[in-house]
């Protein structure tokens, strides 16, 4: 299940990558108005330029004469005219400049690269040793943020010029995860710490799950979900000492504070994305409420 989530626009786009037949979906929250692009069968949701309105897709697993590849477009969704496609290689992840005029591509045992969409032309490179997928994207700036694999750094990318930079980082283990919000980072590392930090990366409060007892599980390699009003945070965690089904941390987005502790269940599915006030998406196509731990219904015909 990939879900992107636009807030200020009140739009969904959703895609479910374990059924090869199911269309990438778009729901307009305003219009109450679905779109299925049905040319696209099995594709995935990757990336979403509002500005450009311009959404990234990519296909199942493409067995070719020499490898595995997949097929990556880029498609205007008004027009729904494809402004630029690949089957070079096996796509992962895909991040759209400021601007909408380049997307930095990530694919199995390549270099990140920069890619003009007008031309196809490769601009730029990014190193090796990154997680492209738990990295982040600071529109004020017009920045990228990705954390280094085996070293106490992340790279920052600049989306006007392409040129990369290392920083070094202060925190006791790796970073796991880095989420841009409003101004801010909430940063998690290895170690189970969530740190929140101002733009110069100074932490402004810390929350360290290993602290809550035997329930904490591990919390590295998840989403960092904020709600859309700036008020909670969700992270769900693996397996713990009691619930083999993991469970999910609600924190106060200001000072950290734990507000709610929801716990796994069998069949209930794990949290995928974020929607809209305070619930997120299950795997299962339900809502939870981040509040109550109430499960709902999302829409008829959703599965």
């Amino acid at each position: 299940m990939n879900i992107i989530t636009d807030y200020k626009n009140r739009q969904l786009f959703l895609s479910r990558d374990d059924d090869e037949g199911t269309a990438p979906q778009w729901y307009d929250t305003i219009n109450e108005r679905i779109q299925l692009w049905e040319q696209y069968p099995g594709y995935s949701v990757v990336a979403w330029h509002p500005g450009n309105r311009l959404l990234v897709l990519n296909s199942p697993l493409i067995i070719g004469s020499r490898k595995l590849v997949s097929r990556l477009v880029v498609m205007n969704i008004d027009t729904q005219k494809e402004l630029y496609s690949t089957s070079r290689h096996l796509y992962y992840n895909a991040f759209f400049n400021g601007a909408g005029t380049h997307i930095l591509l990530e694919a199995y045992s390549q270099k990140p690269s920069w890619v003009d969409i007008a031309t196809g032309e490769i601009v730029a490179v990014v190193p090796f040793g990154l997680r492209l997928a738990d990295g982040t994207y600071d529109p004020f700036q017009d920045v990228f943020y990705f954390p280094m694999e085996k070293q106490k750094a992340y790279i920052r990318v600049d989306g006007a010029d392409f040129t990369c930079t290392k920083v070094k980082t202060f925190y006791p283990d790796l970073v796991s995860k880095i989420t841009w919000w409003n101004g801010q980072y909430l940063i998690l590392t290895q170690g189970n710490i969530l740190f929140c930090c101002d733009q110069q990366f100074q932490p402004l409060w810390q929350r360290s799950f290993s602290d809550l007892g035997g329930d904490s599980g591990q919390v590295h390699g998840t989403d960092i979900l904020v709600t859309e009003d700036d008020e909670l945070i969700c992270l769900s965690a693996s397996a713990s000492e009691t619930n083999g089904w993991g469970v999910a941390y609600v924190l106060d987005r200001k000072i950290g504070a734990v507000r709610n502790i929801i716990q796994g269940e069998r069949g209930r599915g794990r949290i995928t994305g974020a929607y809209f006030h305070h619930q997120v998406f299950l795997y299962t196509m339900k809502l939870l409420d981040l509040n109550t731990g109430a499960v709902h219904d999302f829409l008829p015909g959703f599965k």
